[in-house]
């Protein structure tokens, strides 16, 4: 269950002067999130621990620009995502170099043709942001392409924050699904990796 955190950015502050007990606060109260996110992504509940402890790692390591961040959810989450991207690049990696290392040739036509699948999934994603109703839209795309906070967009729709945070965990429920259907696994993650 989800720690309640008050006053975060005390919270933060005092993780920023090396404060254990406050650290361990912030760590209670975004793992759940943060694992239910990681672990959409990931094959396995290890892989998903790993990049949960590597974010929570690096957060204590540069503890001291925490008082300067405005929105520590969005910058644990994008530190995820940015994890997860590398993870995947890393992946691609290995798999061209035992592709090419089997083939040992460069296949031109194979690279056009992958670029032609990812483009038309790409405006796949595009057709199910399209569908969402316009305000479910508009959160969505502040989030993902802004950028901001939930209070940020809370106080741009003039909408209750928990009214941003149910219609853009719909919003992204929904496109996944759509996703989902159409797309196989490796291309849903290529696809949201672009928006989140």
């Amino acid at each position: 269950m989800e720690q309640v955190l008050e006053n975060e950015e005390l919270i933060l502050k005092e993780v920023a002067a090396g404060n254990r007990a406050a650290y361990s606060s912030l760590y209670r109260h975004y793992f759940f999130r943060l694992n239910r996110f990681v672990q959409f992504f990931c094959q396995n509940q290890e892989d998903t621990e790993e990049i949960i402890q590597d974010c929570f790692l690096k957060i204590w390591e540069r503890r001291e620009t925490l008082v300067n961040i405005r929105s520590f959810e969005n910058y644990l989450f994008r530190m995820a995502q940015n994890r997860l991207f590398d993870i995947a690049k890393q992946k691609e990696r290995r798999l061209k170099v035992i592709k090419h290392a089997s083939l040992n040739i460069h296949n031109e036509d194979d690279v056009v043709e992958k670029e032609v699948i990812f483009n038309q999934y790409h405006q796949l994603s595009q057709k199910a942001i399209e569908q969402l109703s316009p305000r479910k839209r508009e959160i969505f795309l502040l989030s993902t392409q802004k950028g901001l906070s939930l209070d940020e967009i809370a106080a741009i729709t003039d909408l209750s924050r928990a009214a941003v945070k149910k219609n853009l965990y719909s919003s992204v429920h929904f496109i996944k699904s759509y996703l989902r259907s159409y797309a196989d696994w490796p291309l849903i993650f290529l696809i949201i990796s672009l928006f989140f």
